[in-house]
């Protein structure tokens, strides 16, 4: 029947060229910087130093891209963290690098020339690990201090060594070796910092911390860096009382390192609230009743210097100082029943030490911030689990009552947290749905998808909705379209058949010639009309639906160009309404499925000339697309690859990007 034959094909296709385009988006950037080495330094760090200034210019243009990025995530992130995010996303590869002699043979002016590369895949995951993790930004804005501190200490000796004489000159000259050896060792420590802790990088890690220390051994972040992979190396319960043994040497080894940070910075809040952690573990571990006074009075200290610092994770902080205290309630409970004499007013002040802590933690709970919410509840419920314990065993009752009714309600706030938690994304496509059904084709994208995609068009051809063919069955269907053909043939044989009409008729009419005749007259009689807007873009999707269709390829290339030349026409505005990159990110949404409030929010905000063009842009893919196919078929490979370099250059078409390369030769 005619709704089977007349299918989504141009729609699929355009998705899936989009999707393939996004999701394997790079973006290249090229950069270069120039270094003029002085007297005293090294050629080396001399080139290392022009590397970093081609590397920060490429990481400001790259801050524009993932700036547009978070923008169309309607996310408002401070520009450090963009920084961030663009120098942790580019992959950088050195395809030029010379020097030249300035002045005098003292002076050396090294260029390199670099090539990096993000794309969005690597913008989300560092933007997920920063999300999650901000001591990345802490690390990464420490180094940026460090490496300008070095920067202008050299700069200062170089201006020394200009008018020193005798053994000023010498002393000098080793002092900008020495500070050249600090350098590589924030060079090393930059790459540590970039490599994740796990198996696979984990002794790699490890042996760029200890080049650090190596280089520089006054730097307490190598030292910090070495704890974390300390700890890291055994996961998870011991399994017999060896490795139990050997969990506790690393964890006691990475204390060492952390009192190495500290003695080298102590106002280093990071390496405070990292060695309290690491020491209750090892409390734990050890199992000692004789030590765990003394560790919980060092962790406390640990904790509160921390936090007096400004660490970052102060509800991890919060939540390790409530567990000291439920542990010594805990302890103070034991005692009272072993001498089976109970005071609940020192419970009760031990037990509100612990829930003010855990207060502090929720406190800095977002709203949005859903597990945020489950383990803040989680622990109030478990807190009161505890004293509940001892209102039993000391048999209030009244108590045990009055508790149990605020534990079950923190226990039901956890849970339905949780549940909301897990159950997000389906309930955002839920309410998605039901917006999309309600309200969809009312916007201005929406208006424009009808037509184009849900034969908005053919309802003018016809005069039946698809309201009414759905409330029919498949034979009351083909029933009504004989009848509607019947009409419209009879209107061309007078000619009175409208653009709408002969291009229906068209797509209906079994024989190739005639089709191909009802489509030259419908299109003609469209361009009569000097269509704008959703008409000119209707043009161009019957030029492209038309070309799919045709067996012959010149005839296919024909409309493929006029195609072409009404996108060319339209492509100048549609660039100042919406960028390319912000089209291509919401068609990678919109493909994947995410029926979510967000997602429908953003295309529900389009305006006219935004929503034109994103469908611009979708025709431009899919014009040159089917160009390059056909023109491949004919052994044209000059004429496809001239296709394939538009959509590799405008579009970052990956498999574009290929197939010109392919074809290069």
């Amino acid at each position: 029947m005619f709704l089977k034959r007349i299918t989504n094909y141009l729609f699929l296709m355009l998705l899936l060229i989009f999707k393939s385009s996004f999701a394997s988006e790079v973006v290249i950037i090229s950069a270069d910087g120039e270094y003029v080495m002085g007297a005293g330094e090294s050629m080396e760090v001399s080139e290392e130093k022009a590397k970093k200034i081609a590397i920060q210019k490429a990481a400001e243009q790259a801050g524009v891209y993932v700036k547009s990025y978070t923008k169309v995530k309607n996310l408002a992130l401070e520009s450090d963290v963009i920084e961030v995010i663009a120098n942790h996303s580019m992959k950088i590869e050195v395809v030029d690098k010379k020097k030249t002699v300035v002045g005098d043979l003292d002076a050396i002016k090294f260029y390199v020339k670099i090539k990096a590369t993000l794309s969005q895949e690597d913008i989300a995951t560092n933007l997920k690990k920063i999300m999650h993790d901000q001591k990345i930004v802490d690390d990464y804005n420490r180094l940026k201090v460090d490496f300008e501190k070095q920067n202008k200490e050299v700069e200062r000796l170089k201006r020394q060594l200009e008018i020193a004489t005798g053994g000023d000159k010498q002393r000098i000259a080793k002092l900008i070796s020495e500070e050249e050896k600090k350098y590589k060792a924030i060079l090393w420590l930059e790459r540590a910092q970039s490599l994740p802790i796990n198996e696979w990088n984990i002794e790699e890690k490890l042996k760029a911390l200890e080049k650090v220390l190596e280089l520089n051994p006054d730097i307490p972040q190598a030292y910090l860096g070495i704890a974390e992979v300390l700890e890291n190396k055994y996961l998870g319960e011991p399994s017999d009382d060896k490795e139990k043994e050997d969990i506790l040497d690393a964890l006691r080894d990475a204390v060492e390192h952390l009192n190495r940070a500290l003695s080298l910075d102590e106002n280093y809040a990071e390496a405070y609230a990292y060695r309290a952690e690491i020491l209750y573990k090892i409390k734990q571990l050890e199992n000692s009743e004789e030590d765990e006074k003394e560790y919980n009075t060092k962790i406390l200290k640990d904790i509160n210097r921390a936090l007096a610092l400004n660490a970052k994770d102060k509800s991890k902080l919060y939540y390790l100082r409530s567990t000291i205290y439920l542990e010594e309630l805990q302890n103070i409970e034991m005692e009272q029943e072993r001498k089976d004499k109970y005071d609940s007013k020192i419970i009760e002040e031990q037990f509100n030490k612990a829930i003010n802590e855990i207060d502090l933690a929720g406190s800095l709970c977002n709203e949005k911030d859903l597990w945020c919410l489950v383990e803040y509840n989680r622990r109030k419920a478990g807190a009161y689990s505890i004293i509940i314990q001892y209102y039993q065993i000391s048999g209030n009752t009244a108590k045990v009552d009055e508790y149990l009714l605020i534990r079950n309600k923190f226990s039901q706030k956890a849970s339905v947290f949780e549940e909301q938690y897990f159950k997000g994304e389906k309930q955002g496509a839920e309410e998605g749905e039901e917006l999309l059904l309600e309200d969809f084709y009312n916007t201005e994208y929406g208006k424009i998808e009808y037509e184009l995609i849900h034969m908005g068009w053919r309802e003018k051809a016809t005069g039946i909705t698809d309201k009414v063919l759905k409330e029919k069955n498949e034979e009351e269907q083909e029933k009504i379209f004989k009848e509607v053909e019947a009409r419209i043939s009879k209107k061309i044989s007078t000619g009175t058949a409208s653009a709408e009409e002969y291009i229906f008729m068209s797509y209906v009419t079994e024989n190739p010639q005639t089709s191909r005749n009802y489509f030259e007259k419908g299109v003609a009689l469209y361009e009569k009309r000097q269509p704008q807007g959703l008409d000119a873009l209707l043009l161009t999707k019957f030029y492209l639906e038309r070309a799919g269709m045709e067996e012959n390829s010149d005839i296919a290339l024909n409309y493929l160009n006029k195609a072409k030349a009404i996108i060319v026409k339209h492509l100048p505005q549609a660039e100042k309404a919406m960028s390319i990159s912000e089209a291509l990110l919401l068609a990678s949404e919109m493909e994947k499925g995410e029926r979510n409030i967000k997602v429908l929010k953003r295309i529900f905000a389009l305006n006219k000339q935004q929503a034109e063009a994103f469908w611009w842009y979708a025709f431009a893919i899919s014009t040159s697309n089917k160009a390059a196919e056909i023109y491949e078929r004919l052994d044209l490979p000059l004429k496809a690859r001239e296709e394939y370099l538009y959509l590799c250059n405008t579009f970052k078409y990956e498999e574009a990007c290929k197939n010109a390369e392919r074809l290069k030769n």
